[in-house]
């Protein structure tokens, strides 16, 4: 299990644990990332042994698949791509086609989505200000599966009954915000001893 501490006050955290199996990257079709982030990201998750899926679009999912293409974590990353002919066009990762051949774009590409969200442990999201389609299915997907997500942005998340919102910073990388379903809420609070 990996554990993450949230600071929610003074010497007051909140605390969940997730199994380190699989960490969706996704986010904006229009957003690009530093590649510096994206190693210092990889590498982090890495290390604590999650293995990483992507997807086939530009932006914030070509960002990462060219910096886990040359990672050392190479090898436990999937790109899970729509379209055959997008498949067929990567190099270097393995690529997995998880949409029905034949749908229309926008159909595959929210089939992907689903996929991508069901299967993993948690979702890193890049989203663009404000949130778009794509990533608002994502982010809706994770949580609805009972995934915690970490949004990368300067703007809160909408408060809901299904989540809880907490801001921080990932790793000493990226600011934004934890969205934690309910699952998680029982780890609870923890105070921090003098």
């Amino acid at each position: 299990m990996v554990s993450f501490s949230i600071p929610v006050g003074k010497d007051e955290f909140f605390t969940f644990s997730i199994e380190p199996r699989c960490l969706v990257l996704a986010g904006s079709r229009k957003r690009f990332i530093d590649k510096q982030v994206c190693c210092d990201l990889i590498s982090a998750f890495g290390s604590l042994g999650f293995s990483f899926l992507t997807g086939c679009a530009k932006g914030v999912d070509e960002c990462f698949r060219h910096t886990l293409a040359t990672s050392d974590y190479a090898d436990t990353t999937i790109i899970a791509c729509a379209f055959k002919e997008r498949a067929q066009k990567l190099r270097g990762i393995y690529r997995l086609i998880v949409a029905p051949q034949g749908l229309p774009p926008r159909v595959a590409l929210a089939k992907r989505t689903l996929w991508m969200t069901s299967r993993c442990t948690m979702l890193l999201l890049f989203p663009s200000d404000p949130i778009g389609k794509g990533s608002a299915l994502a982010f809706k997907s994770a949580i609805m599966n009972n995934k915690p997500v970490f949004v990368v942005s300067s703007s809160r998340p909408k408060d809901s009954d299904l989540y809880s919102v907490y801001p921080s910073n990932l790793f000493g990388t990226v600011n934004g915000f934890w969205c934690v379903p309910p699952t998680y809420q029982d780890t609870g609070l923890c105070y921090e001893q003098v």
